[in-house]
């Protein structure tokens, strides 16, 4: 899967009073670092020293299929990986010992798996049709792939495999789910898993699908997302926060998070955020969620030419009382993910367009 490409002084300080002494009033980009062609998902180790970005490379360019390792003590490319089994690496997925990074190739069959201590490519998990997420359960025997569709197919599949990681092999049965599911998330106790269908890119056409890890059943089907991009599950385990992105062809694009009662398994309010929300991350004390808003649009919306990036940004929700607080904080172009360090200190977003990685310090 890819995504295919002045205020008056008076009410400026009218609208800064109540933001003074709140925790996120400092949050800025304090680093830029430059990784791969069209950077997608990414993950960083526990211990917050590294993190693996996979390049998805959505131009084609000979080579340039990689996985960038950054060091993030010096916010620097530290490494950038290349194989033959890299096929647009989409998203990355590290285990919970740290010792393997698993890499979605999105435009074939296989995942590829890393040995973090050296950076070298074990061998690859095969059957698999574009995959574009993974997640593991909290045992780590397990791992659920999301098959968007690869090549021609691309959005027209609607499974879920589930893979044995002490074998590296794929077992069981398809798991069938809505089409073109985009993402996935796993609830904290390792029960649930949340699969989001991005189904045409329409409004209200997207579905959750919820998979009963037990026996591996779908036992419910949330309707009524707009392109649903992106997926993050409280800690409690309570409610998952799903990004709108709206279409593929960029138009009608969304502009919302939906928050999802996973008791009731219903959609229970809607966040305005940005333009075409995609990547989100929720903060280990629950508090907020982190979204980005990809922000690019055609010039000429009829003709669906003149792609042109925005301004990227990251807009942060309070999920206790579910709405946007300040600031806005200003990326690189078409932000796609996002992900947050353990200690709550950092957040980091790959910038597709425009080929970087920013590193925002959180004012906590």
């Amino acid at each position: 899967m890819k995504i295919t490409m002045q205020n008056n002084y008076v009410l400026t300080f009218l609208l800064l009073l109540p933001t003074l002494t709140h925790p996120h009033n400092d949050a800025i980009a304090v680093a830029t670092i430059n990784v791969g062609v069209t950077p997608a998902g990414l993950a960083l180790t526990c211990n917050n020293r590294t993190a693996y970005v996979a390049n998805n490379n959505n131009y084609g360019i000979g080579g340039e299929d990689s996985v960038s390792v950054l060091d993030l003590k010096h916010n620097l490319l530290k490494q950038t990986i290349t194989d033959i089994s890299f096929d647009q690496p989409y998203t990355v997925t590290i285990n919970n010992a740290g010792t393997r990074a698993y890499v979605t190739n999105s435009n074939s069959t296989t995942i590829t798996i890393i040995n973090t201590a050296n950076n070298q490519v074990l061998g690859t998990i095969n059957g698999f049709d574009g995959p574009s997420g993974m997640v593991i359960t909290p045992n780590c025997r397990y791992a659920y792939v999301n098959n968007y569709g690869a090549g021609s197919q691309s959005g027209m599949t609607n499974t879920v495999r589930v893979v044995d990681l002490n074998t590296n092999t794929i077992v069981g049965q398809p798991i069938v789910v809505g089409q073109a599911p985009a993402a996935l998330a796993m609830s904290p106790d390792g029960r649930f898993v949340y699969v989001i269908n991005y189904v045409d890119g329409n409004p209200g056409t997207g579905t959750m699908s919820i998979i009963q890890t037990s026996n591996n059943a779908v036992i419910d089907t949330i309707p009524g997302f707009s392109g649903p991009f992106g997926i993050a599950i409280t800690p409690n385990g309570k409610y998952a926060f799903v990004t709108n992105f709206g279409s593929n062809n960029f138009a009608p694009f969304g502009t919302t998070v939906s928050v999802v009662n996973l008791r009731t398994h219903e959609i229970v309010d809607t966040i305005e955020v940005g333009i075409q929300p995609s990547g989100i991350a929720i903060s280990d004390d629950g508090r907020y969620a982190y979204v980005t808003n990809y922000n690019t649009l055609y010039a000429d919306g009829q003709n669906f030419t003149g792609l042109t990036a925005g301004q990227g940004t990251v807009s942060i929700i309070d999920i206790k009382k579910r709405k946007v607080i300040a600031p806005t904080i200003a990326v690189g172009q078409s932000p796609d993910a996002i992900a947050l360090s353990s200690n709550g200190k950092y957040a980091y977003v790959t910038n597709y367009t425009s080929n970087t990685v920013s590193v925002i310090k959180l004012d906590e």
